[in-house]
């Protein structure tokens, strides 16, 4: 054993072993193996000097440290000052699975190296699919490394030349090139995008991007994100294109922020702005980006108190319907502060009051503005009469003060005396009864010996009184609210499965939530969005909805409503996915609403013919005869590098892309190869 210094004891053991005290020399000959300081060196022979701190290997020298590999022909170390050099390296580094060999290796310190015919890729042959190699190589961990006439081949065939390179060696986060983006599009052309990733700190990053389109003109990205104390957060995304095709320039972009100033109040914002209303047609990729109809812009204050919360809310929406013309006659609530009071005891009695109370202010440049004063106090009792069943009744008081002028002469939605100042209360009310039900059956069956099932039937009653509200100014819908006297009742059923885990613990899974509802309307009217009917007959829609999980794998949903007057269905939204643990899943998904929508959504990926990776999703219209969207992708994946090709056919544009990956490009992190 040789005794080093403050790091440690060093562990020699060989074949042979002399100490030649007089140079304090210790020379170890035939299966040489040297332990100590999270390292184990293998070599035919090693010299070895404590006073020095200093070790020599020679002959099929091996170090393993923390799961990376170094192999040479010889190997000199400084453990005191971390120098060292390294004759015909070959190096593993375990994290990112980078392979570097080197016709010399120097370490000059603790995070600086320099290497001599240096050879790097992430490939594991013999002979790799793709390697870089520069002539020297000055390395410095944590920051930057710069080659000399480097060369990118693949396979033994040189393909790039660079006389100078310089990449980013960051040990966590690290900057570089993202791999560029190739394709052809039915309205951009030829395309081409490149990214950069900066890693400004360890609370900031940036990616710069740069959009090169055939058709179009040149445009830059930029998205920046940062996190702050308390849990403060934010980002910054825009892009800006010169339009070649329209001469102009366009673009979007989109800022958030949450700042936590306490834990009872924080400032949130959400900013989207665009410069044109078919910016998204022409340029948007994804669906619900480029078929979006309006775009919502936030900017709020919430302060909480012991049972209060006051919201103060700038709201601004920009309309990118084609049929609108620009956004002057777009209402705009600037501000809407809102106060809500959660339910508290009122003065030890069996009532609990709460309340919903809110001010808007209502701006656009043409047409009718105002303000808006509601307020909703509401009381509460709860009883439980039997230990099976749950009693609610609730009543409470909403007003409504307006301050309107400006009122257009032919406003098909207000009337001329919907100018100056308005009021209305209408009392509300209702009330609830449930039970709660639940038994667990023994299967008998180990795969699953146990399952709940938990029965929840309710009657729920809803009131809102009949007042004539078309003198009111209408801003929103709250303006006129509809007349309910209504009762729904509803069957809630959850079945859950007891499945044993490894280890002995347990695992629980819904199996299935089924839930049958219908009202009836004793008086009054009814306003349903989602069925888009309002029609005065007194049962409402036969609502079902059901999730179904047979097998951890397979999920199945239903979202229906059934119209009990015309035997025919109002809404319906199915959907069925299944997915294994290798990478195929398939998926199905059936939209309908009575003269409105009628598609069907399908999905498919497969990994059955590994590494070859295959992705389908279409949309169809029944209603229209025709394709929605189609996307076809197919991507090749080798161990160190991966190929995708995808193409998107859209009713006005199509779109055709390659990408190319090479692993670990831009990553190279904490690398200590000795």
């Amino acid at each position: 054993m040789a005794q080093g210094d403050a790091g440690g004891p060093i562990h020699v053991e060989a074949d042979t072993l002399t100490h030649e005290a007089a140079q304090d020399r210790i020379e170890a000959a035939g299966s040489v193996r040297i332990r100590g300081r999270g390292m184990t060196l293998l070599s035919d022979k090693a010299l070895l000097f404590p006073d020095r701190n200093e070790a020599e290997a020679l002959g099929n020298v091996s170090l393993k440290s923390d799961g990376d590999m170094l192999r040479a022909d010889r190997l000199r170390i400084n453990y005191e000052d971390e120098t060292g050099e390294v004759e015909q390296g070959n190096a593993f580094i375990r994290k990112g699975n980078f392979h570097i060999r080197a016709a010399r290796m120097y370490k000059l310190g603790p995070d600086s190296y320099r290497l001599e015919k240096g050879i790097f890729t992430t490939c594991d042959a013999e002979r790799p699919s793709w390697k870089f190699s520069a002539s020297d190589v000055n390395v410095t961990l944590g920051e930057y490394a710069t080659g000399k006439h480097a060369l990118f081949y693949l396979s033994d065939v040189p393909i790039f030349y660079f006389p100078y390179i310089v990449f980013p060696v960051r040990t966590e986060r690290q900057s570089g090139f993202l791999t560029p983006r190739g394709g052809n599009s039915s309205k951009k052309g030829l395309t081409f995008n490149l990214g950069y990733y900066w890693a400004i700190s360890p609370s900031q990053d940036a990616t710069i991007n740069l959009d090169i389109q055939s058709k179009r003109g040149e445009g830059l990205g930029v998205d920046y994100r940062y996190i702050r104390k308390r849990g403060s957060e934010g980002s910054f995304r825009g892009y800006a294109i010169y339009d070649s095709n329209q001469q102009r320039f366009r673009g979007d972009m989109s800022q958030k922020h949450q700042e936590n100033i306490s834990d009872t109040f924080n400032i949130k914002s959400n900013i989207n702005l665009v410069t044109d209303r078919n910016f998204y047609r022409d340029f948007a990729e994804q669906t619900g980006d480029y078929n979006r109809n309006q775009l919502d812009s936030s900017l709020s204050l919430t302060k909480q108190f012991h049972r209060q919360v006051l919201v103060g809310e700038f709201k601004y929406v920009e309309d990118l319907r084609e049929e609108i013309p620009d956004n002057r006659k777009t209402l705009q609530k600037l501000p809407v502060i809102s106060l809500f009071g959660v339910r508290e005891r009122l003065f030890g009695t069996p009532l609990f009051i709460s309340h919903e109370s809110s001010f808007t202010n209502f701006y656009r440049s043409e047409g009718i503005k105002g303000q808006r004063l509601d307020i909703h106090p509401v009381l509460t009792a709860y009883a439980k009469p039997f230990d099976t069943i749950e009693a609610t009744a609730w009543a409470g008081y909403r007003l409504r003060l307006y301050n309107a002028f400006d009122v257009p002469p032919n406003d098909p939605n207000n009337l001329p005396e919907a100018d100056g100042h308005h009021g209305m209360g209408l009392f509300t009310g209702g009330g609830a009864l449930s039970s709660t039900l639940a038994r667990v059956y023994e299967t008998g069956y180990a795969a699953i010996p146990k399952v709940r099932h938990v029965l929840i039937p309710e009657v729920r009653y809803s009131f809102v009184q009949n007042r004539q509200q078309q003198g009111l100014p209408f801003f929103d819908y709250n303006d006129r609210l509809v007349h309910e006297n209504r009762v729904v009742y509803s069957l809630a059923n959850y079945v859950t499965g007891k499945f044993p885990g490894p280890g002995g613990s347990d695992e629980y899974r819904e199996l299935l939530y089924l839930r049958l509802s219908q009202g009836y309307d004793f008086s009054g009217d009814r306003r349903d969005l989602l069925t888009l009917v309002d029609n005065k007959r007194p049962f409402t829609d036969v609502m079902l909805e059901a999730r179904v999980n047979p097998l951890k794998q397979v999920s199945l949903s239903l979202d229906s409503r059934f119209n009990v007057y015309d035997d025919n269905i109002s809404t319906t939204a199915v959907s069925a996915d299944a997915k294994d643990e290798r990478g195929n899943s398939v998926g199905v998904t059936y939209r309908f609403a009575r003269d409105e929508v009628d598609y069907l959504e399908g999905r498919a990926s497969v990994a059955l013919l590994k590494p070859v990776f295959l992705s389908y999703a279409a949309r169809y219209s029944f209603d229209k005869k025709d394709f929605l969207e189609s996307f076809y992708s197919a991507e090749y994946r080798h161990q160190c590098w991966s190929v995708s090709v995808t193409y998107r056919d859209r009713v006005d544009t199509k779109d055709f892309f390659v990408n190319f990956n090479l692993a670990g490009i831009g990553s190279l992190g904490t690398v200590r190869v000795f």
